[in-house]
């Protein structure tokens, strides 16, 4: 059997090995995760010797999503005589959260809401090891619901509620907002209203730790320009406390993510875009603050949303997801860790499927 707690953020795969007292022919492993029930049934074929289960080479399967699971060996004996043979046991998946990441298996996820108000799921992956990217083919797009039409913005909001996956910041047309807490299965719980007169903001964010305490914030700016922070709490039923206004002249961007520590400093950062298609870091201080703004490049009007992906390459640090206005062809910007240049060249991600199924809006 594995270890007791297989970190999937640091090994790319692992086998089931045992020690047989006798022969087995065509032995079967049947590996099930605790909370959604799936199930992985592998066979060994030759009849002697040590059986061998390869289950996982990579760490985006959508088929592994963390949790606790089961591992059952059965085999019958190869002289046909006597009960068939079998070993049990018990391990952890495990993987850092991420933004971005609604079904729990360590890679991103994107939401589409098209035109008739249904609410779809996209599952990406990024394989480190051969720097393979794309939608991940066991679960390239899920429907999660319809009457999603009644919000006029949608935003993932990280782990905002207490649960190790992302969650949801929905707002209707009145300005009340509401919360969607991830299940860690792709969908969400029912929805808590955690707010209301949000109609004053042009431009909501969150899932990014800007106070240092652990915990993902929100912040948003009026349509005066003001900027205000409401530090989360880590709580589904009160998730952020009042906000406070920490500064003011951001209505010269149109887009704002708040998309982790990707400079290397002592908490999570933003980045801004302005008018003009420029993009600029804020780095946080760690109080809710952030440092005076730096110029990463211009050109970053080709992509409508900017999206925090989180660490979609399994290198420790976040990224950046650019999508473009129909959604063909985005990029993958990675981190650097480095403030003076934050990001390395975008790489093209495929996501035809999100694009031909004509949704009007992708987060």
């Amino acid at each position: 059997m594995p270890p007791a707690v297989l970190d999937l953020d640091q090994v790319n795969g692992f086998t089931f090995r045992w020690t047989l007292s006798r022969g087995v022919t065509n032995p079967k492993l049947t590996v099930r995760h605790v909370r959604t029930g799936k199930t992985h049934t592998l066979s060994w074929q030759p009849t002697t010797g040590t059986p061998v289960f390869a289950w996982v080479d990579n760490n985006w399967d959508e088929n592994v999503p963390n949790g606790d699971y089961t591992g059952e060996l059965i085999g019958a004996p190869v002289n046909g005589i006597g009960p068939a043979v079998t070993a049990k046991g018990a391990f952890k998946v495990v993987r850092k959260a991420q933004p971005h990441d609604f079904n729990d298996n360590g890679s991103p996820d994107l939401l589409s809401r098209d035109s008739a108000g249904r609410l779809w799921r996209t599952d990406l992956f990024y394989r480190p090891i051969d720097e393979r990217r794309g939608i991940n083919e066991a679960g390239a797009r899920t429907y999660l619901g319809s009457g999603w039409g009644v919000y006029d913005r949608i935003e993932s909001a990280g782990n905002l509620g207490g649960t190790p996956v992302g969650d949801l910041l929905a707002r209707d047309k009145s300005g009340v907002l509401w919360l969607y807490q991830g299940k860690g299965t792709g969908d969400f719980a029912t929805r808590v209203q955690v707010g209301g007169g949000w109609q004053v903001y042009d431009k909501i964010t969150s899932g990014s730790d800007l106070t240092n305490d652990g915990r993902v914030d929100v912040v948003a700016t009026d349509k005066s320009g003001g900027h205000w922070l409401y530090p989360g709490t880590g709580s589904a039923t009160k998730p952020f406390l009042p906000g406070k206004k920490i500064g003011t002249g951001w209505g010269v961007y149109n887009d704002i993510t708040a998309v982790g520590n990707i400079a290397g400093g002592t908490a999570g950062d933003l980045v801004a875009r302005d008018k003009d298609g420029v993009l600029w870091v804020h780095l946080g201080k760690g109080d809710g603050t952030f440092a005076p703004r730096m110029k990463i490049g211009g050109g970053w009007n080709a992509f409508r949303p900017l999206i925090a992906a989180g660490d979609a390459d399994g290198d420790g640090r976040p990224d950046l997801m650019g999508l473009g206005v129909t959604y063909q062809t985005p990029k993958l910007y990675r981190s650097t860790g480095d403030w003076r240049v934050p990001f390395r060249t975008g790489e093209v991600m495929y996501l035809e499927q999100v694009s031909a199924n004509a949704s009007d809006l992708v987060f």
